[in-house]
């Protein structure tokens, strides 16, 4: 059997939503990675999170049974301050909107920290903070308003916990945003910088990304061209599979991680649908069905992937009667 990792040397995963849910493994990951290691295929942990240090996720990776080495994780927060090393003369003013980590990070880079907007800072530098308050978001908007030069970590909306979705940094980017109606530099997924150092950090020849979301994780393999997985053990599902711009379509998909080590589904057109393993979708008079044997998740998720390339193909004009019977899929 050849599996749907064969052919690539680097595995790359996000964190939440793939490898845990905060404090816990997902269930058959630890020994989905292993299988991997098994394999000699190389684990690279690339997280939009720039709250916490390089070091205490590497360790908390180890605790939960995940080998990891700080070599082995890069941030937004190693990004940022990698572009703005690039772009800004040694010594600037940086304001900093994120956790003592983001501080620590833009300090030993070379640069100065403020808090005040009016110590004229030439940078703002924003990521997640947990107990982020509104005087420093308000110090970060005047700066910006100022013409301070803005990089922000990420601007994922949401963040997944074990009890459901919460607010995640960009919403706190957004209130920025919407004030000073600047847009701000941003280096994490889906953009080039956190991608871009995550292949340099790694040595990749052939990575594969492996995400639960389309928008960053999936759209971050496109923007640098490498091959993606999406897993339903996250945020997005079926249905945003099935409504995913080109931008944001993955090149595989697959229930957890264990699964990278099973074989990749292929889809394959013909004049009566779009057939994937023993799953047929079609859509007759634009009312799209699938057709297979449903009753189990892997069979549902080969009814999926064709349904999705029947959608993206053109001419359905509805599915969610399809996906309705895909019921072991969220």
């Amino acid at each position: 059997m050849i599996a749907l990792i064969d052919g690539y040397d680097t595995a790359m995963f996000d964190l939440d939503g793939v490898v845990y849910l905060g404090p816990v493994a997902i269930p058959g990951a630890v020994e989905g990675m292993a299988a991997l290691r098994e394999r000699g295929v190389r684990a690279c942990y690339v997280t939009n999170n720039a709250a916490r240090p390089v070091e205490t996720v590497a360790e908390h990776l180890s605790e939960l049974g995940f080998p990891a080495t700080v070599d082995d994780v890069v941030t937004s927060a190693q990004a940022a301050v990698a572009l703005m090393r690039e772009e800004l003369p040694a010594g600037t003013r940086v304001l900093v909107a994120g956790t003592r980590n983001l501080v620590d990070m833009v300090a030993e880079a070379g640069f100065t920290v403020v808090d005040s907007a009016e110590d004229a800072p030439g940078a703002v530098v924003q990521g997640y903070d947990p107990v982020m308050t509104w005087p420093r978001l308000d110090q970060a908007a005047y700066a910006v308003q100022d013409g301070a030069r803005w990089y922000a970590c990420n601007t994922d909306s949401t963040r997944p916990t074990t009890r459901g979705l919460v607010p995640g940094a960009g919403v706190a980017v957004y209130a920025v945003q919407v004030t000073t109606r600047t847009e701000p530099i941003v280096t994490g997924k889906p953009f080039r910088p956190l991608m871009a150092e995550a292949l340099r950090r790694s040595g990749a020849r052939r990575a594969l990304l492996v995400g639960d979301r389309l928008d960053p994780d999936i759209a971050g393999a496109n923007t640098v061209g490498i091959e993606s997985c999406l897993v339903f053990t996250g945020v997005h599902g079926k249905h945003d599979l099935c409504a995913a711009e080109p931008a944001q379509r993955p090149t595989h998909i697959a229930w957890d991680l264990p699964a990278l080590t099973g074989p990749a589904r292929v889809a394959v057109a013909g004049a009566d649908g779009v057939r994937c393993g023993d799953a047929l979708a079609s859509a007759p008079g634009g009312v799209a069905r699938v057709e297979g044997d449903l009753s189990t998740v892997e069979g549902q998720l080969d009814a999926l992937w064709a349904l999705a390339q029947l959608v993206w193909a053109g001419g359905v004009s509805d599915y969610e009667q399809a996906l309705g019977e895909l019921n072991s899929v969220h």
